[in-house]
């Protein structure tokens, strides 16, 4: 008979509830968490609708549902971490697979309230992060039973209150966009408001689509699963781009699969539903309880799918770029760009002494040097050019700026004899290279582009593309629709609107890149850049109104 003493794997509830939380770092995940429970647990017949109050004054998120609710024994159910979820034992496949859910609140926040109605009863329980720090050992956390079972008129639903929130600010549309994101393969008859916004997810303009079966040795692993691959009208903000990977309706993540970054790719997105993900028992499991939005690329079966995904949407990418290739060869398309390259010229003249003002300014308030006199001549921005024949550019001087001089520092004859040569659009002659930096790849932070593109005619005027430094004007916007009408984009009325639509949209990015890198010091500063630059721009433009 074996007397060793035994060991056993246990768990400090408090701890791991305290770790499991810390994976909620942000409001729109956390109030994901209980939407999604909201709308995933509702009873048969019930159109499900969860609300969501935002109080950013009183540190105070609530979100009501009108899903089928918990009784006594469901509340208890609920509060074991890593439980088994019981629609998933009796067949129902969803998001509740981990158990750590019920922890979301505390990963910002002090305290969660339940107030949950089930068959005419109602139960209301609090737990505080307070008693979760005092547990020091295997034991259990308690929580506060504020009602059992209580009579009531109300019908089902249940009542998360999640207060005392560390963040300094709710961030409304940042939850009101994560959650229109999910919608998308929410049931359509649900229903979600966030203060006084009804929540809708709308799908970008599609241009073209395409559908994707796997060949059979991608089928013995993935399934029966269908890619579908869409093509937008316009460019899509990052975080729209791609493939969503859903596994029998629950979103786990969205990738290009390879082609991240490459040209075209900025119109791509679709979906692909893998069954198999759900029931995936691989030693090296598919996800995580992490609601990274991240598969598990070591993961056989993801691995797969990534392949499956990866081919097809560089094959259409390559299809595109072709198309464009064609559309850029078409006359009215070079005129358009050389519009647009003259746009981006004005655009860029502005912004390079901008740029000049506001480092003097930053420079004399870090102790009174000005940077323009201590710059270094040879460049150091990712984007300098000099006169090569490897980059596109335009000449800008017939030779270099103002060598170094000894003594006195105040040079005037050229140190290069080359012409001098900036940035221009890719189809410009090959006439600079570069020559600061780390590396040779030129980078938006060099200025602005502005492009035409056929967008839709539900689309905006134009869209800035932040990540591309880039202004995109709607050829199919009513307005330019209009202007452009049977004449040709040489037509002055067209060449005023394009100009006026794209110093608007400057002025307004030049207002986010200041906030972005940090150059406001007031919230009038941005509303007072915008004006001083509009005035600036429609004086370099008013030559165009004598035409």
């Amino acid at each position: 008979m074996n007397t060793s003493p035994r060991l056993f794997v246990r768990s400090h509830v408090a701890r791991d509830l305290l770790q499991n939380a810390a994976l909620f770092k942000t409001d729109k995940l956390v109030v994901w968490e209980y939407v999604s429970n909201g709308l995933q647990y509702c009873g048969p017949g019930t159109n499900p609708i969860v609300k969501v109050a935002l109080d950013s004054k009183r540190k105070r998120i609530a979100v009501q549902d009108n899903g089928r609710g918990m009784d006594w024994a469901g509340l208890q159910n609920f509060f074991v971490m890593h439980g088994e979820n019981i629609d998933r034992k009796e067949g129902r496949p969803g998001r509740g697979r981990f158990g750590t859910g019920k922890s979301a609140a505390f990963g910002i926040a002090e305290l969660l309230r339940i107030t949950s109605v089930r068959n005419g009863k109602r139960s209301k329980v609090e737990l505080q992060r307070a008693n979760i720090d005092r547990i020091t050992s295997e034991e259990p956390i308690p929580l506060d039973i504020l009602e059992r079972e209580v009579p009531t008129p109300s019908g089902n639903g249940t009542l998360i209150e999640v207060e005392g929130i560390h963040l300094r600010s709710l961030d409304q549309a940042a939850i009101i966009h994560y959650i229109e994101r999910h919608l998308a393969k929410c049931p359509k008859n649900a229903t979600v408001f966030v203060n006084n916004h009804e929540c809708e997810f709308s799908e970008p303009a599609i241009a073209a689509e395409y559908r994707f079966t796997p060949d059979e040795l991608i089928a013995r692993v993935l399934g029966d699963a269908e890619l579908v691959v869409k093509v937008s009208k316009s460019p899509l903000d990052e975080d729209l781009r791609g493939i969503s990977v859903f596994s029998n309706g629950v979103w786990h993540e969205t990738t290009l699969a390879g082609s991240e970054g490459r040209e075209m790719a900025q119109y791509i997105f679709g979906e692909i539903d893998v069954g198999r993900l759900d029931d995936d028992k691989s030693p090296i499991a598919a996800f995580d309880m992490s609601r990274s939005m991240r598969l598990n690329p070591e993961n056989d079966l993801v691995r797969a799918a990534h392949a499956f995904i990866g081919t097809k949407v560089e094959e259409v990418r390559r299809g595109l770029l072709e198309e464009e290739k064609t559309r850029k060869a078409a006359e009215e398309a070079k005129k358009l760009a050389q519009q647009a390259s003259e746009i981006a010229r004005v655009i860029n003249e502005d912004f390079n002494a901008f740029r000049q003002r506001v480092a003097k300014v930053r420079a004399k308030t870090r102790g009174g040097s000005d940077l323009d006199q201590n710059a270094p001549t040879g460049g150091e921005q990712e984007d300098d050019l000099i006169f090569g024949a490897e980059l596109p550019a335009k000449q800008t001087s017939p030779e270099g700026g103002p060598g170094v001089a000894e003594g006195d520092g105040n040079a005037t004859e050229p140190s290069n004899q080359n012409p001098a040569v900036e940035p221009a659009d890719p189809e410009a002659p090959k006439l600079g290279r570069a020559t600061g930096g780390s590396g040779t790849k030129r980078k938006p932070a060099g200025g602005f582009d502005v492009r035409f593109r056929e967008m839709g005619e539900a689309a905006s005027r134009a869209e800035y593309i932040s990540d591309e430094r880039t202004i995109y004007i709607n050829l199919q916007h009513p307005q330019v629709a209009a202007a452009l009408g049977n004449a040709t984009v040489d037509d002055p009325l067209f060449r005023r609107l394009a100009y006026e639509i794209a110093f608007f949209e400057y002025t307004v990015a030049l207002a986010q890149e200041m906030i972005r890198a940090g150059a406001c010091y007031d919230l009038t500063d941005p509303v007072f850049e915008i004006r001083e630059a509009m005035n600036r721009l429609a004086r370099k433009a008013a030559a165009l109104y004598a035409e």
